[in-house]
């Protein structure tokens, strides 16, 4: 398995948030839809592919710990109110274990518009049926990053997926043209000569994992629905409680990735959840401020 780490370059606004699970979602259906059966066995063996979110180019989340545990580069006392609105750390400070914030990282902007039906017949909005109706768009205006931790024999194959949803369109209304981007591979930022039992997530976790000693986190409830023929069935999922982007973990051993996949979908339908998350290992230079007794 190895890290890798592409550069993304949005070319349009988005219609979903790029969470790791859903990406990983996408290139499993872009592969199925051609036959490729590579992820068949996924849930029953180790994991060939595990996708991060997609975060501001130069940043990664903020751990999920106690505001003690943060410091500023002066010393000084926190401004814990300002503190908690703080989403982002850089790669370096995380790992080093100088949990200095980022001031507020402004990467994206949430605009609304409003659309209509159109009828196809007449190539007007008819007016009985004039419905007007709003869709939130997630627009970027700076360049991106995601990591991949990645089986080497299908790294180009996965690559090139990747790019081909970058030309097509990543999740909601991509047929309208959402969700376009180019890609890029860089250097791995990652470094996984730290010395320490601690680790953060960088997408939704399960924690089902038996290599997790202790655990911090936020919940979030995954909502997934199925495409294709089942999109005007009964389009949803199993609903799966998840720890959030960002979570925190002690393990035992040390490992590139934890958490576990899951199949959440129904009756005959399987639907491969990625619960994994590639592992960053960071130190705590003052465990104190975990109040682990």
């Amino acid at each position: 398995m190895e890290i890798v780490t592409l550069k993304i370059k949005p070319l349009s606004s988005f219609g979903t948030i790029p969470k790791g699970d859903t990406i990983f979602g996408q290139i499993l259906a872009y592969l199925f839809l051609k036959g490729d059966m590579e992820f068949q066995n996924y849930l029953q063996k180790e994991p060939k592919l595990i996708v991060s979110d997609i975060m501001p180019f130069g940043y990664i989340y903020k751990p999920v710990l106690p505001l003690d545990c943060f410091k500023k580069p002066d010393g000084q006392e926190l401004d814990k109110k300002k503190e908690r609105k703080k989403d982002f750390i850089s790669i370096e400070n995380l790992q080093n274990g100088k949990l200095y914030l980022c001031e507020k990282v402004k990467y994206f902007d949430e605009v609304a518009t409003v659309k209509n039906s159109i009828n196809r017949a007449t190539f007007t909005t008819d007016v009985e049926g004039f419905a007007p109706y709003g869709l939130v768009e997630i627009q970027y205006f700076r360049e991106l990053w995601i990591f991949i931790l990645i089986k080497s024999s299908i790294k180009d194959k996965i690559i090139k997926t990747i790019e081909d949803i970058g030309k097509f369109g990543f999740g909601k209304d991509a047929n309208l043209g959402k969700g376009n981007f180019e890609v890029e591979e860089i250097n791995n930022p990652i470094n996984y000569n730290i010395e320490s039992d601690y680790y953060m997530s960088i997408s939704p976790t399960i924690l089902n994992d038996s290599n997790v000693i202790q655990s911090w986190y936020n919940p979030f409830t995954r909502f997934g629905k199925f495409g294709l023929d089942r999109a005007y069935k009964n389009a949803f999922k199993k609903p799966v409680l998840m720890a959030d982007s960002g979570a925190v973990v002690k393990l035992k051993e040390k490992k590139e990735y934890f958490g576990t996949a899951l199949n959440n979908g129904i009756k005959d339908k399987i639907s491969h959840l990625q619960g994994y998350s590639i592992a960053i290992p960071f130190k705590i230079k003052d465990k104190k401020c975990l109040n682990i007794n």
